[in-house]
């Protein structure tokens, strides 16, 4: 297949779950010393994976937690927040300014600071007060699902965490699985002055991520992500029998959510992408816990994707015109 090494991504995945250990005892850890609230704070591509984690543990934790956005937590504050939060951060690049400041601002009140970084070395793996290194996402939800743990929460962690020992090797599957559809939409629609990006749930966050990172900010293509709880509340209006509309459909509770907005465009409109979770079959992973893997299973989806738009584009994902290009 185009730009995949399995061997690589494999590899990427058992590293992944072979850090469970360390991060159990980093998060055993802070909650033996206590703290009355958690923060996760990101922006850009990371905050919408703490939203991916948000949908997931409302439905699941009683755990008293908040989402902020790192410029505006700096500038806006919380009154919530306080020198006895927990402050949970994720970075690719290890510098996002306005992270740092935020860690910064946070450890200023007192407040202790969980870094997800992929990079030694860097500022915020330098500043945070417990840091764990990884180049998985897998990362935070290890977390999540430890604090949830530790709360008398998700009995199934442990049958969960064996379980995705056979993700790596699934999420392969998925990716030989969904290549030709992916080849056939970045060849069809690649130029497209316009596409809508929906997703619900654990998939709203990644809508978010796969439009704005992806494709606006690596691939220079114009999108608009939206929730699908929220499509029937202005969007509809504008999509027509031209539009481009790509739908993520996952397999949590508000599925129901993108069968409405499924049902709705294939009325109207002539380019309605569909990738659903629920097309690959995930060997070793039960039904109870395919929803909670989506968004995994939706990144490996789309990793082709982006392999196919970068080939079509002749664009490579790396180049950035503005971003950390010029000052702003």
């Amino acid at each position: 297949m185009l730009k995949f090494d399995e061997a690589k991504f494999l590899k990427k995945g058992t590293d992944a779950l072979a850090i469970r250990s360390e991060v159990e005892k980093i998060v055993d850890g802070i909650c033996a010393k206590g703290y009355k609230n958690i923060f996760f704070v990101g922006i850009g591509g990371t905050i919408s994976y703490d939203w991916q984690i948000e949908s997931i543990m409302k439905s699941m934790s009683t755990l008293n937690y908040y989402v902020e956005n790192a410029a505006e937590f700096t500038t806006l504050g919380n009154k919530h927040f306080s020198k006895d939060s927990l402050v949970i951060v994720d970075s690719a690049s290890g510098d996002t300014k306005e992270v740092v400041a935020a860690v910064k601002f946070a450890q200023e009140k007192g407040a202790k600071v969980l870094g997800l970084i992929e990079k030694a070395g860097t500022p915020l793996a330098e500043l945070v007060d417990y840091l764990v290194l990884s180049e998985s996402n897998l990362k935070m939800y290890m977390v999540a699902y430890r604090l949830m743990y530790n709360n008398k929460e998700f009995p199934q962690y442990d049958k969960f965490f064996a379980e995705l020992e056979n993700l790596p090797k699934a999420l392969v599957e998925v990716q030989k699985a969904s290549d030709d559809k992916a080849a056939a939409y970045a060849a069809k629609y690649k130029d497209e002055p316009l596409q809508y990006l929906v997703g619900t749930g654990n998939l709203y966050g990644f809508a978010y991520c796969t439009a704005m990172c992806l494709m606006e900010e690596m691939l220079w293509m114009t999108t608009k992500s939206i929730h699908g709880a929220e499509f029937f509340h202005g969007t509809l209006e504008v999509i027509d029998r031209d539009s481009v509309v790509m739908l993520f459909k996952g397999e949590d509770a508000t599925r129901p959510l993108m069968d409405r907005v499924e049902n709705f465009t294939n009325t109207i409109c002539k380019n309605v992408i569909v990738f659903d979770t629920k097309d690959y079959a995930l060997k070793g992973i039960s039904e109870e816990f395919r929803g909670l893997v989506s968004p995994m299973v939706m990144s490996a989806v789309c990793s082709r994707i982006c392999a196919h738009l970068e080939e079509e584009l002749k664009h490579p994902m790396a180049i950035r015109r503005y971003y950390r290009r010029l000052d702003y």
